[in-house]
């Protein structure tokens, strides 16, 4: 009898055990990602052949995939397969521990990282530092993030490596406001009006657009530069009748032919005399000369004017031998060499006939490629096509200075360039350039430019910041890097007066070679082998933006993207976590499990490429079966019943015993 009684009180026992697990399946019918657990029994020892009852060998949790809900919160998410959401719980102190789950409620912490309910911060592999040197590509070195000042997209592309993942991410500001078209005085440099800088940007969008699409469709491509076609223009200057109101000049580009008529034009009294210089030894005797040779020159800078006004093309006249650098000087510009330059690099143009047309005779010029147009690939693709846009948006400033401006006292009354008067260039603090009246060498106006152009262009520090040249007879000081802002100062010393003047730049002719807008690109880095990281979401603290919300997005491969005024930022990726045996697990609450000995180490793989997905805005149902775990409870409670009668009745027999002997 005794042996019954303890066998009833074993069997009440794990049944009760039953009782308390099915009554923890029915309370988590609604908890995320729950999963059920279930009771395992074993029979106890035997004596005789007669078992002693049972226990509960085990209640274990089963990894059983549950029903996806689509809830539409963006920080929601669900796993669709057997794996783990990384969770840590950071400590006041700094200690950290790792714990697993799989419920996907989760929001953005005070802190902007991305956290489950119950605060414990998500883990997974996240966005690396901004370095504003290797990663940020400026116009404006007091900016390497994006501001409100950048109003258009440049380009936004995410591009997927085998164990990384980039954005890159260009912004503008609004260049169509900002750009202005050159000025007359600088015709022949190529000069451009305020549309064709406003159409030459929206063709470098394109170019770098598709470059972008093409380095993420094949990011394993050998990468190799794209290069921009250089072209040379020779009209036959030997055999040219051009001097008369009716000629022209002609050349077909890309099918369409661009004509400039004869510019009939009067010669000054200031080209005259650089004319004599520029045709010495040959001597003009007649005013029909100096103003045909007048026209001339302009009517071939006109040309180089009208080339340059074609979009995604630069036309300027060049020097008479290679490497045909830009010049606007009259030696240079009567020779009849008109440089033509792609600034869209990779994109080619064809060249036609060269043609003089004078009445009814027309003379063939030449063409010759200078630099012929390579189509690059790969990441150097985007740099070229990157860099192109920038000095378009940005533009190189441009100050400058006619030799009006520049010999003259302060009630600009000319003074001339006499014994004895100097004029200087600095740029801050640095030493700076003078050149000084010299006898037969420098005693004219346009020589003293000449000779300010070249100090400045081989001073070892000017030189690292602006560039100079003589532009029609006009000093123009040109940054060397797009969007770069200096501040030069300009001094006439008149000996005669005792006198120095401090000149300003002529705001009509001063400028931009391009829009004078701001450009900004980053390129962001998920390493996908680095350590497991808690995912911040605020865009300022990951130095992308100044401004801190986007709008959040989850791919199926864990893939975490704020999206913020257009553009998408990729600011890390989610880890999935799967163990050898999922059982072994223990769970401690709070929707977590920890890894034991028996679980073994959580296993990770490169781009979560383990077979299981990620479904956003979408969380995992419960496991628990309500129906099933009712009809539970009444096959456990009777189960629980019978063998509190078997108690009963063995205590009804033992009492049966016990009167017996009385």
């Amino acid at each position: 009898m005794i042996s019954t009684l303890w066998t009833g009180i074993a069997g009440l026992s794990s049944q009760q055990t039953a009782l308390d697990n099915e009554s923890n399946n029915i309370a988590n019918v609604n908890t995320v990602g729950y999963k059920a657990s279930r009771v395992s029994f074993a029979d106890l020892m035997y004596q005789g052949s007669i078992g002693k009852g049972a226990k509960v060998t085990s209640a274990e949790k089963q990894f059983i995939q549950g029903s996806l809900n689509i809830t539409g919160s963006s920080y929601d998410m669900a796993l669709n397969g057997d794996g783990f959401f990384v969770v840590a719980n950071k400590s006041a102190t700094g200690t950290s521990e790792n714990y697993f789950t799989r419920a996907g409620n989760f929001r953005m912490g005070e802190n902007g990282t991305l956290q489950d309910s119950n605060g414990n911060e998500v883990q997974g592999w996240a966005l690396s530092a901004i370095d504003a040197d290797a990663d940020v590509t400026s116009t404006n070195s007091n900016l390497d993030s994006f501001t409100d000042v950048f109003t258009q997209i440049a380009g936004n592309q995410v591009v997927q490596f085998t164990n990384k993942v980039e954005t890159y991410a260009a912004k503008m500001s609004d260049y169509s406001s900002s750009a202005v078209g050159d000025a007359s005085e600088l015709s022949g440099s190529g000069a451009k009006t305020q549309s064709t800088k406003i159409s030459d940007i929206e063709a470098l969008i394109t170019n770098y657009s598709n470059a972008l699409s093409d380095y993420a469709e094949d990011p394993s491509a050998t990468t190799s530069p794209s290069t921009a076609q250089s072209t040379l223009l020779t009209f036959d200057v030997n055999n040219s009748n051009l001097d008369a109101v009716g000629d022209q000049i002609y050349v077909y580009i890309d099918g369409s032919k661009i004509t400039q008529n004869y510019i009939d034009t009067t010669a000054t009294t200031t080209q005259k005399a650089a004319l004599d210089a520029a045709l010495s030894p040959t001597v003009i005797t007649t005013d029909a000369e100096y103003n045909m040779y007048a026209s001339r020159i302009a009517t071939y800078e006109g040309l180089a004017d009208k080339i340059s006004n074609i979009t995604g093309l630069k036309g300027y006249t060049v020097s008479a031998s290679a490497p045909y650098d830009a010049s606007t000087a009259y030696a240079d510009v009567l020779k009849g060499n008109i440089k033509i330059d792609s600034i869209i690099p990779g994109d080619a143009f064809t060249v036609g006939d060269v043609v003089e047309v004078s009445g009814t005779t027309e003379v063939d010029g030449m063409k010759t490629t200078i630099t012929e147009n390579v189509v690059g690939s790969g990441e150097a693709a985007v740099q070229s096509a990157m860099e192109a846009l920038r000095d378009a948006v940005g533009g190189n400033q441009l100050d400058a200075f006619k030799t009006s401006d520049i010999f003259s006292d302060d009630l600009d009354v000319a003074q001339g360039f006499a014994a004895g008067d100097s004029i200087s260039y600095t740029i801050g603090d640095l030493t700076g350039v003078t050149v000084s009246y010299t006898a037969t060498t420098i005693d004219t106006e346009v020589e003293a430019i000449d000779a300010l152009v070249t100090k400045i262009n081989t001073d070892p520090e000017l030189s690292l910041l602006v560039e100079a040249q003589n532009i029609n007879g006009n000093l123009v000081i040109k940054s060397k890097e797009a969007g770069e802002e200096f501040s030069g100062v300009l001094k006439f010393t008149d000996f005669s007066a005792t006198k120095t003047y401090t000149k300003d730049k002529n705001l009509d002719i001063s400028g931009n070679t391009g829009a004078g807008a701001e450009f900004m690109q980053i390129v962001s880095t998920v390493d996908q082998t680095s350590s497991l990281k808690s995912l911040q979401l605020k865009l300022d603290s990951l130095g992308l933006t100044d401004s801190a919300f986007g709008e959040f997005s989850v791919d199926d491969t864990g893939l975490v993207t704020m999206t913020q005024d257009g553009i998408d930022y990729v600011i890390g990726q989610v880890a999935i976590a799967q163990f050898t045996n999922n059982i072994g697990l223990e769970a401690i609450g709070d929707n977590l499990y920890a890894k034991t000995t028996e679980s073994g180490n959580p296993v990770y793989s490169v781009a979560n490429d383990n077979g299981v997905s990620i479904a956003g805005e979408t969380l995992e149902l419960s496991k628990a079966d309500l129906s099933e775990s009712l009809v539970n409870l009444m096959v456990f409670q009777r189960a629980f019943e019978a063998n509190a009668k078997s108690i009963t009745t063995a205590d009804d027999i033992l009492q049966t015993l016990i009167n017996l002997k009385k």
